[in-house]
């Protein structure tokens, strides 16, 4: 818990830093309050008053009492050459960002040892806000690394902004999965995919076998995954509550869609009523009637009470696996089947990068994304952690044939799995979900009423 802790506070105070030094916030120009900088970050206030303190400690702050804190009036920044610099928008926090751009920086600056790389880190839940700021106040960026969901929202209002990669780096763009292109545009794509994640099972053999439970077998059934939660669920303290739990589950749209899609939902009219409801019912299982689950309601927690122990199975991804170790997991996960339906698809989530048509360094970009897509880069970040490759290749070089197959990496496969702006283009409409599931989360109405309820907004769109 504590080097969690610090790890968030060093990456707010990297965030900020990039800030100050790349001139998006001027000496003498007033930070964001401690609410505004906890909202938009997600981190408790201790979190964030640690950060600033270490950047007070660095001479790069000032803090006034009652007024707030400015960068210092006195710090000289150097001036940055348009013609050696490459500037990028950094969507944070991000895992991706946070452990693998330095990789491919390293990679690049190997290639291009005359360009500085400046980076810059932006919240991710204001980030086209402050991409829209960043370019009134005359910051220009080369690269924007953003998310599937940063990247959707981006082109709908703004993709005559940005070049068309296709054309550019064709050849860096042939090797990669054909499906993670579709989701990016095709042969239009506005983005390049350099990692990538469907949301998959993971669980801990080593508490399943504290606890007898049987190990996931490869296509296990759902009786048998029950079976295995109840033997997983336990008091073992003996105060009359349970400790541990078979999974957790999160309410967030970026994770339970993947049980639904193993039924064949892809939040269109024409699913089947059925398929739906059949899906929701599973969810209500676990949670209050095998009272094998429980409920989490954002990544953190997710990841928390599977490395702490507290739960033997998670829904996760590779972004957030990547942080494990760091977090001081004791034991090395693995991988299990999906057994919540018959259809093989998985809900995709990716990071990518694009360019605004106003860089200064287009040529410079197009080798960064060259750089960041080569079989030798995307080597090197499979090896240093568990971030899935968009090469095919690569994952099937690092990765066991098991775990490709378990994965869905294989081609027809991965073919049918989709990334959620694909099913939901509008985001008001997933929002709109969020809201509607309210009370089902909390076992307060039912699955066949919200499945008719979910049915009706779906045919309203």
């Amino acid at each position: 818990m504590k080097r969690d802790q610090q790890f968030r506070y060093i990456t707010l105070a990297k965030a900020l830093r990039d800030q100050i030094m790349t001139g998006y916030i001027q000496p003498g120009q007033f930070l964001l309050s401690e609410n505004e900088l906890c909202r938009h970050y997600g981190l408790s206030r201790t979190s964030v008053r640690k950060a600033l303190d270490q950047l007070q400690e660095e001479g790069l702050i000032v803090k006034r009492v009652g007024q707030g804190t400015i960068v210092s009036p006195d710090l000289v920044i150097s001036d940055i050459n348009p013609t050696t610099t490459l500037r990028i928008l950094a969507t944070s926090p991000s895992y991706f960002a946070d452990y693998a751009l330095p990789i491919i920086e390293q990679e690049f600056k190997r290639r291009m040892p005359h360009v500085d790389v400046r980076i810059m880190s932006l919240p991710n839940q204001s980030f086209h806000h402050w991409f829209e700021t960043s370019r009134e106040l005359g910051f220009k960026p080369d690269l924007l690394f953003v998310s599937d969901k940063q990247y959707h929202e981006l082109q709908t209002e703004n993709s005559s902004e940005f070049l068309p990669l296709e054309p550019v780096i064709k050849d860096s763009l042939a090797v990669v999965y054909p499906r993670l292109l579709q989701g990016f545009g095709g042969d239009n794509a506005l983005a390049a995919p350099v990692s990538f994640s469907p949301i998959y099972l993971a669980y801990n053999p080593e508490m399943f076998r504290r606890f007898d439970a049987p190990l996931p077998r490869s296509g296990w059934s759902l009786e048998e995954f029950y079976t295995a939660a109840h033997a997983l669920t336990r008091d073992t303290d003996g105060n009359g509550i349970m400790d541990t739990y078979g999974i957790a589950l999160s309410s967030a749209m970026t994770r339970w869609p993947a049980i639904a899609m193993r039924n064949g939902i892809r939040f269109q009219v024409d699913d089947d009523s059925g398929s739906l409801q059949k899906s929701l019912t599973a969810i209500h299982d676990m949670l209050f009637r095998e009272r094998i689950a429980t409920l989490v309601g954002s990544s953190w927690l997710n990841t928390e009470v599977f490395i702490r122990e507290k739960t033997g199975m998670v829904l996760t991804t590779a972004f957030e696996q990547s942080t494990w170790k760091q977090r001081g997991i004791s034991f090395d996960p693995l991988i299990a089947s999906m057994p919540f339906g018959d259809d093989p698809s998985s809900l995709l989530i990716a990071n990518a990068f694009m360019i605004p048509q106003d860089s200064e360094n287009h040529e410079l970009a197009m080798q960064f994304l060259s750089t960041a897509l080569s079989e030798n880069t995307q080597m090197k970040i499979g090896q240093s952690n568990v971030f899935l490759s968009v090469l095919p290749s690569v994952n099937e070089f690092l990765l066991s044939k098991e775990d490709v197959q378990t994965l869905g990496l294989s081609g027809s496969t991965l073919d049918s799995s989709l990334f959620l702006h694909e099913m939901l283009p509008d985001l008001e409409d997933t929002e709109e979900l969020e809201r509607q599931m309210a009370l089902f989360w909390v076992g307060l109405e039912s699955a066949d009423q919200l499945a008719s309820r979910l049915q009706d907004i779906i045919h309203q769109r």
